[in-house]
């Protein structure tokens, strides 16, 4: 493994184990948890976007793809954690007109970073095992 791979590699380590923090202490309410939450993603999705594949099989390229997309809904995650105060600012403006205003609460309604990050998780973790199981069989 080279020097690149193991820097790749290091990014998306420190990063998942930060992310995981920072959504783990955010329940508590503590308030830096979503700060560490976005530096985690923030590397995470680095790492992911670093980490390329170069051969020519349809299905890894597939799987690449759904970790991009992963990363993107952590990040996406990490930005909704941070939307609560602007959810309560939308609660008491009424200049917005009624369509728009509905979409931005449920939009920014305060757990919906829970759903985005499920949802990254389940295309990180499926993606991440069907690429290890696709390599080991090649391998045989």
């Amino acid at each position: 493994m080279n020097k690149e791979n193991r820097l790749i590699e290091s990014f998306t380590t420190v990063g998942g184990i930060m992310l995981l923090c920072g959504a783990a202490v955010y329940i508590t309410g503590w308030e830096y948890a979503p700060f560490m939450y976005l530096a985690g993603s923030v590397l995470f999705a680095c790492g992911q976007f670093a980490d390329r594949y170069t051969g020519s099989d349809r299905i890894m390229k597939r799987l690449r793809s759904q970790q991009v997309l992963g990363a993107c809904f952590l990040l996406l995650a990490a930005a909704q954690m941070f939307s609560a105060p602007l959810h309560e600012r939308l609660l008491t403006d009424m200049s917005l007109s009624d369509n728009i205003r509905s979409i931005l609460l449920a939009v920014t309604r305060r757990n919906n970073w829970i759903v985005t990050l499920m949802i990254g998780a389940v295309f990180e973790l499926y993606s991440s095992f069907r690429m290890d199981r696709i390599s080991k069989q090649s391998d045989r």
